[in-house]
């Protein structure tokens, strides 16, 4: 019986698994009801990403169902469960949001999120990816430049949404553009 190496799929949330931005979103939401928090905003992000992002979600319900989830990411996502891999949502989202969209899609083992004291993005993300799994232990599936340091550590770069710059950018790594 040959032994199957099971390597976690570690699914990035705005512009991978939704094609929007879900901080983007919860914005226009607020300042659609109440336009004069934007005076408010440089104040939230001074005191941090993960603060405003919090101001946000106690101000802003967002309807999960209704998010334009991109086909391409979830069929991939189902063909690695099937292979029986770990998936985790991994997000600079805020932990509510992140949260919602997993119990929604039932697809994923493990979700990990911003919440009001850190922002899951970039090297923070990397960081704590390696920390779990270690460097090299993951694939990692992304859309943007502030992905690079964490594909950087993956075991495998899934690019899906992105643009030539980032392909360019991801040429020295394993990489798999969906």
């Amino acid at each position: 019986m040959e032994h199957i190496r099971m390597t976690p799929l570690i699914v990035d949330l705005d512009h991978t698994l939704i094609n929007t931005d879900l901080l983007y979103e919860s914005s226009m939401v607020v300042l659609k009801k109440s336009p004069w928090l934007i005076l408010l905003y440089p104040f939230w992000f001074f005191i941090g990403k993960g603060y405003l992002k919090e101001q946000l979600v106690k101000r802003c319900e967002i309807d999960i169902s209704k998010l334009p989830y991109n086909t391409t990411t979830i069929a991939y996502i189902k063909k690695r469960k099937k292979q029986g891999d770990i998936i985790i949502l991994a997000t600079a989202s805020h932990k509510v949001y992140a949260l919602s969209v997993a119990k929604h899609l039932k697809l994923f083992n493990d979700v990990m999120a911003s919440n009001k004291d850190f922002n899951l993005s970039s090297h923070n993300k990397a960081k704590k990816l390696i920390e779990r799994f270690g460097a090299q232990k993951f694939d990692y599936i992304g859309d943007h430049m502030r992905d690079l340091p964490v594909w950087e550590a993956s075991n495998l770069a899934i690019l899906i949404n992105v643009s030539d710059k980032v392909i360019k950018k991801t040429q020295h790594l394993n990489t798999l553009i969906l």
